[in-house]
């Protein structure tokens, strides 16, 4: 995929809508005429609102001015969960998708491009990567470091709950360490779920100390610290579309990192099916109506 050929691929974050790409490449309008900026490295400027909720503005700040230290930071939080392998864990969660050769992937929130290097790794030849994040700095980190030959890599600014692409655009989705702060996390997971192919895989993993733990001395020391560690797990936002579903708690039980499978549609279930064997009418609507009253 050409970067002309990307930027064609986007839609409007805010409504879905075709984006007319202007001659010079260097922008694009969208029907209402909101104009999303290409920015230096080619990185496309899609983020929605253009004026953010105060959560991820403050968030988006702080990535700016961390982006030099980040990664020494990052490493050394693992390093104190029960003395992590860092690298060996993020090869396993990149794992959890099951990529190919050729594939099309996005990551949201790929900051300075650790996970992004793994699944660049295992798409190529042929691959197509395509790299988000609120931080312009970040992402400008990740443009330097990120320059491979057997794999097309497009970057843009966004906002993970309102994605610039049509439904089922991807082979997988990999988000990992920022979910939890997002204003409209719902949406994000919603969004997430929606650009990907039917059966294609969705990763997304946050802080979440294990439950089990969070009474044992250290582990208080822990969110005491840092009160990220005391999130849930985010099941309520889960859309209805998701089947196969598997949870992984990682880094001394201090993350967890969910996959699950796109499904075409929600599960049905049948609560007018008779009960068989019985001499009168009973199914779960029946059974349901009689709890109520």
């Amino acid at each position: 995929m050409t970067h002309n050929q990307f930027l064609e691929l986007l839609v409007s974050p805010k409504t879905g809508e075709p984006l007319k790409v202007a001659d010079n490449g260097l922008s694009l309008t969208a029907p209402d005429g909101t104009v999303y900026p290409v920015l230096d490295s080619g990185i496309v400027d899609m983020v929605h609102p253009r004026e953010l909720f105060e959560d991820d503005a403050r968030e988006q700040y702080l990535y700016d001015q961390a982006y030099q230290r980040y990664d020494r930071g990052v490493s050394w939080v693992f390093e104190t969960l029960n003395h992590s392998d860092e690298a060996a864990t993020r090869e396993f969660m990149i794992g959890l998708m099951g990529l190919k050769p050729g594939q099309t992937v996005l990551e949201v929130g790929a900051g300075t491009g650790k996970d992004s290097a793994l699944i660049i790794d295992q798409i190529s030849p042929g691959g197509t990567a395509v790299l988000s994040d609120l931080s312009p700095n970040m992402l400008r980190l990740a443009t330097q470091k990120l320059q491979p030959k057997d794999v097309d890599v497009h970057f843009f600014l966004g906002n993970g709950s309102y994605l610039p692409f049509a439904d089922g655009t991807f082979d997988s989705v990999f988000h990992f360490g920022g979910i939890n702060t997002f204003s409209e996390r719902k949406k994000a997971f919603a969004e997430l779920t929606r650009v990907v192919k039917v059966g294609g895989k969705v990763v997304i993993g946050d802080e979440s100390m294990a439950p089990w733990l969070r009474k044992e001395p250290t582990y208080e020391i822990l969110w005491k610290a840092n009160p990220l560690f005391r999130a849930e797990i985010p099941y309520e936002d889960l859309p209805a579309t998701v089947e196969n579903f598997k949870l992984h708690y990682i880094f001394g039980n201090c993350f967890y990192v969910m996959e699950y499978t796109v499904a075409a549609k929600a599960p049905e279930i049948d609560v007018e099916l008779p009960i068989p064997g019985k001499d009168f009418i009973d199914n779960w609507r029946i059974r349901a109506e009689g709890s109520s009253k």
